[in-house]
């Protein structure tokens, strides 16, 4: 009997170690133990998961409503992981349909579905869209601690800071400030030092221009708006198959004027790459393309990055 009472402290001393708590944008996540079926609906999720050696159970990489599907670097790695949709309008019946024992969901993208979510499944709800490069980081943790990979997660953190630490080396000392903006063909909307990318260049030692308008971390400017700001430094994020707006607005003598035209210092990456995916493995992509452009030492970029 001694022994039989033994083993049953022994249990209840396990499961209250495997006990977790976690907190996020709707409130606490209890769960008796880290998961192993995932359903990821924002491509940050997915990205961290890969990069902590999860496969989702299922993810939104569908092109319903406009979306694009997974970034270009993402793409094989997810080629086999079942859709359930877009992250604008995921299948609730396909996420039920996975028997899934968390769900991981954009905390402004499926806000208003969040209660729907928690009904199939434990949600916690991250500011993956509207993020800092400081949330994305935190979220990677608590989603490390959720799968049981909470080591590997500070592992990815420390060896992301050191990356960064590496890549401010190249950056210019009292280089002029940069307006950062993702141009597709109907819009021009510049990003914040609070957005993921506009506080993701400053961590590599470039000084946003920009600060949120209001709450929002992102928001759209017209040719015009630009003009006003003048920046000396311009980072677009254009898709290769797509005829962003700025070609329309490089007929216009304004454009011209700007003193990021004049000085040479327009830089132009992948939006898909690096607006969209906002993980570990989209970082140390992104880090290699900001020294690889001569971003960060304030050159004139080689033909590849050049937006003239």
């Amino acid at each position: 009997m001694k022994s039989k009472l033994l083993s049953l402290s022994a249990l209840a001393l396990l499961s209250s170690t495997l006990a977790l708590t976690v907190k996020h944008e709707r409130g606490t996540l209890e769960l008796p133990a880290p998961v192993k079926r995932v359903v990821a609906l924002e491509y940050s999720f997915i990205d961290t998961l890969l990069a902590l050696g999860v496969t989702p159970a299922g993810a939104s990489l569908g092109t319903q409503g406009g979306d694009r599907g997974a970034p270009p670097y993402l793409r094989a790695r997810t080629a086999k992981i079942p859709a359930v949709g877009s992250r604008a309008q995921p299948s609730l019946e396909a996420i039920a349909a996975l028997r899934p024992q968390l769900i991981l969901a954009d905390a402004f993208v499926q806000g208003e579905i969040y209660p729907q979510l928690a009904k199939l499944a434990p949600t916690a709800a991250f500011q993956s869209r509207r993020g800092s490069l400081d949330d994305l980081n935190a979220q990677t943790l608590a989603i490390g601690q959720l799968v049981g990979r909470e080591a590997a997660a500070k592992q990815l953190l420390a060896d992301q800071q050191g990356l960064i630490r590496k890549a401010r080396a190249f950056a210019k000392k009292n280089a002029p400030d940069f307006v950062a903006a993702v141009a597709t063909p109907r819009s021009f909307t510049v990003h914040s030092n609070d957005s993921f990318v506009g506080s993701f260049l400053e961590a590599l030692g470039r000084r946003n221009a920009l600060s949120p308008k209001g709450d929002q971390t992102q928001y759209e400017i017209s040719l015009e708006g630009l003009v006003a700001l003048n920046p000396q430094t311009l980072v677009l994020f254009t898709a290769p198959d797509e005829t962003p707006i700025t070609e329309e607005w490089k007929k216009s003598p304004l454009w011209q004027k700007l003193s990021a035209v004049q000085r040479g210092r327009v830089y132009v990456f992948d939006r898909d790459n690096w607006t969209r995916g906002r993980g570990p493995l989209a970082l140390k992509l992104m880090v290699a393309q900001a020294i690889e452009s001569r971003l960060l030492s304030d050159a004139v970029p080689p033909t590849a990055y050049s937006g003239k």
